[in-house]
Order: C-alpha cells, then structure tokens, then sequence
C-alpha cells in the first residue's frame, strides 16, 4: 500500500558531474517525502586504470518521471555491442532493495542486431541468478564513451522505498587484458537512493491542482513540458511486445514474469494508450505487470463503432470481439482500465440517440468484462483543448505570461458528457469503479491548458506523455493503495 505522504512529487537531481580520476557517481535522490534531497558527487576514488575499453570514468542512476534513466561513461569508445556478446565481457548494474538490503536483479548492456539493448536477471538473496530476459528499454550511445538507457524501475524488479547499486564491468583480450580487465563503481559498497512513484518537481502537473492538497512552485510559472518545439514526441512504451493474434497489437509492461503481484490490463482507443504513461506508475506502486490493447480511433465497446470508413468500422467490431475471446482466456486479471474518446461514434439504435447508444454498448461491454476481470477501472475523459491552444501557450511564453492562467477555456466547453463514465455508474456494482481527474485539469470555471508547467494536451484531445504521467499517483490514490 501507499500512503498519500507517498504521492508527493520530488525536485529533479541536480547536473551530474564527471570525473575521471576518482571517478564520480551521481544519484538523484528523489524522495516520495515532497522535500528534494540529492546525493550529488559521491566519489569513489580509483586505486588506479582498471585498463580495457570499458574502465568506468562515471556513472549516474536516477529516477526521471516514471522511468530511471542509467548513463555509463568510459575511458574509450572502442567498445560495441557486439564486443559485449563475448565471454568476459561485461557492462552491468547490480540492484538491492530490502531490509537490510539485499541483491535484487542485475541489469546488463547487451545487444538487439547491432543496436545496444538491456537484460534483467533476477538475483536471490545469496546472489544466485534467476532468468535472464530482455529489459525493454530506450538505449542509446550519443557519444561512443557514453551509454544512456531509460526503463521502468518495477521492470528492474524495484519498487517504492529505498536501494542501493553499484556498477561493474569485465573486459578480456588478447593483449593488455589478456588475464582480464575489471572495474567497479564504487570501488566498494553500493550508492544508496530512493525510489518516489514519480521524479518529477514539486507541484508539477496534476500535483498542482490536488483537490486534497493543492500547490504552487513558482520555478513552473513560464515552464511549458513538454517545450513546444518537442510536443510530437511519444515516451517509449517499455512494452515487451507479443505476437500479433489477427487484429490484436498486445504488450507488456511493468513487473517482469513471476515476480509481478498483479496484473491489470488498458483497453480502448487513443485515449486508452494515452493513460498508458500514468498507469506505469502503478507498476511501481503494486509492483503489478500491464497488458495493452488498444487500437487507435476504436474504443471497447458492444456497440457497433462509426470510423471514418466501412473498413476501418468493420476492423474495430472484430478487434473488439478477438478482444473479449482473448481476455477470456486469462481469468487472473486483478483489474481492466477502459477510457475512451468521449465522443467517439457509435451506430444509433432504434430509439436511441447517439449518447445512449454509446451508453448501452459500454454497459454491456462493462458486464462481459466483468467475467474476465475481478474489477473494471473506468478513467472518464479528460477535457479537450482549445483548437489553436499551442499557439495561445506560444504567444504567452514570448510575452512573458505564465500560460497556465492564459491559455485554456470555460469548463463548460471542454468537460464533455462521458457516456463510458455514465454506463460504469449505471451498472452500480462495487467491482466497478469511476475515477474521474478532471479537477487536476479545471477550476470550477476554467479548464487549463498548462498545469503546474505541464501541457497538458499535445493535440486538442491527447494527453502529453509529461502530464499522463503525473496524474498516476491519483490514479494509484484512487484505487486505496
């Protein structure tokens, strides 16, 4: 469980220095305390060159938003991922977590074709490895010397509280370290951090309007996350994609395998994939493993969806019934999150307007999910912006106007009617909950298109990946945990 002291978010790490000679460690320590402690320039001294391409000179282990980013330095370029497939030759992290603390998993540079990947091992407590698979992860070497990689800490086999890591590397050839070349940062003992739910700022996004607790950090008053010029950009999915089943794109993500003590899975259309980010925070949370389904401009649904075309209305009346045959064969599901377009179209039944047609279908869909599913999480639909809000946010910035208050409109045209949100409520059962965020989003008469420096909106309906992933400690405080 986590308390709502837990749902406080952190001030990001302090610049991480480098150093060759000692090297330098860098850890942010970003606590689910709301006060910002950093742990900046812990040096672990080298007795000397531990010779070989892959002689540590720095390395950094620190939480950002919802993932950790890793950034591994070494004296020479002259390593590739392909050098790392060679006995002998290793670059990994060792995590511990517990009380006292104890080794958790390592993580290693590995290879996918000739790019850099990561692998996670699980570690018993006496050291022994477990399996080795995959760590999806976003990986990439901006100088040859440098390695940066971010994943999920709960794919890590972490979760919230305090660990600790140390960093090592291997290296054998047939000339300088013919009888092997190794390094360890530090020389001995671990780093010690601590993991929040999010790295973020204090009051950054949704934080900024928390109805229990409400806040302000005036270093946000002219910030806009994402900037502008990067508003397009998509965070990695960190999903561990599975063979397609016909029109079923399924991947996983969160707690690896066995080790997960729950599963849920995200189901709907765009604004489905668009939570995505807030719910991997609920992998950190529960240490639960996610499942995504989702199909862009097709929400879940019993009734018969209208997409811009006859093809594409007829491939999302079969995803939605290969979704159903699919999840009925996987009864361990602790919980499916719905959110979809609040004004996505469905075929009107006789009688019926367009509303309530899409009322009926959810409810039916809500129903046969709840024989799959021990409950349904139904997230209603944040309000929209404003077409031409990015120009507003713009035009703010260059005069000087904190865009929040500047930009955005009356609550009355951005909060839409739900009919997902209205179909949960009808049904009346304690299996299914409605958690609705938007006072993260609006004030009683206004809905804003920056808060707490976030944008909140990439588009006029889909959720930037910076504000998606500071609403999920309210998602996780939603569910009682």
């Amino acid at each position: 469980m986590v308390n709502d002291a837990a749902l406080a978010q952190a001030m990001p790490p302090s610049p991480r220095r480098r150093s060759r000679s000692p090297a330098v460690l860098v850890v942010g320590f970003l606590l689910a305390c709301g006060v910002a402690v950093t742990l900046a320039g812990v040096a672990a001294a080298e007795t000397g060159d531990a010779g070989g391409p892959l002689d540590l000179t720095s390395v950094a282990l620190e939480q950002r938003d919802v993932r950790l980013s890793l950034r591994l330095s070494t004296s020479s370029g002259a390593w590739t991922a392909a050098d790392l497939a060679e006995p002998g030759r290793d670059v990994c992290v060792t995590l511990h977590q517990g009380q006292p603390a104890v080794p958790r998993s390592r993580v290693c540079v590995t290879r996918r074709g000739s790019a850099p990947a990561l692998s996670y091992t699980s570690l018993a407590p006496d050291g022994s490895q477990g399996v080795t698979r995959a760590l999806p992860a976003d990986v990439s070497r901006p100088r040859a010397a440098l390695l940066e990689a971010t994943f999920l800490p709960a794919a890590a086999g972490l979760s919230v509280g305090r660990f600790a890591w140390s960093a090592e590397t291997s290296w054998t050839d047939d000339a300088a370290c013919a009888s092997g070349c190794a390094d360890r940062l530090p020389d001995s003992g671990t780093v010690d951090g601590e993991l929040g739910l999010v790295g973020l700022p204090p009051c950054f996004g949704a934080a900024a309007r928390d109805p229990a607790r409400p806040c302000e950090n005036p270093a946000l008053r002219l910030t806009v996350e994402p900037s502008l010029d990067r508003v397009r950009e998509i965070l990695s999915s960190f999903c561990d994609k599975r063979p397609h089943r016909e029109l079923l794109k399924i991947c996983l993500f969160g707690a690896q395998g066995k080790e997960a003590q729950g599963r849920f899975a995200v189901v709907g259309d765009s604004h489905a994939a668009g939570l995505k980010t807030a719910l991997h925070v609920l992998t950190l949370a529960r240490r639960w493993r996610g499942i995504s389904i989702v199909r862009a401009g097709c929400p879940a649904t019993r009734a018969r969806p209208l997409l811009p075309t006859r093809a594409r209305s007829r491939d999302c009346a079969r995803w939605n019934h290969q979704l159903l045959r699919w999840l009925a064969d996987r009864r361990d599901l602790d919980a499916v999150f719905l959110s979809a377009h609040s004004t996505a179209r469905v075929s009107a039944a006789p009688g019926r307007d367009m509303f309530e047609s899409a009322r009926a279908g959810y409810r039916e869909e809500i129903r046969l999910l709840l024989r799959r599913a021990r409950q349904v999480v139904v997230i209603r639909d944040l309000p929209a912006s404003p077409r031409g809000h990015l120009r507003c946010v713009a035009d703010a910035l260059r005069s000087g106007q904190p865009p929040g208050p500047a930009c955005g409109q009356p609550r009355a045209a951005a909060v839409r009617p739900d009919p997902l949100a209205a179909a949960a409520r009808d049904i009346g059962s304690s299996r299914v909950r409605v958690i609705d965020l938007t006072n993260h989003v609006c004030d009683a008469q206004r809905c804003f298109d920056v808060v707490g420096g976030a944008l909140v909106h990439r588009d006029t309906t889909h959720l930037t990946p910076a504000f998606s992933a500071s609403l999920g400690p309210y998602i996780v405080r939603a569910l009682g945990g």
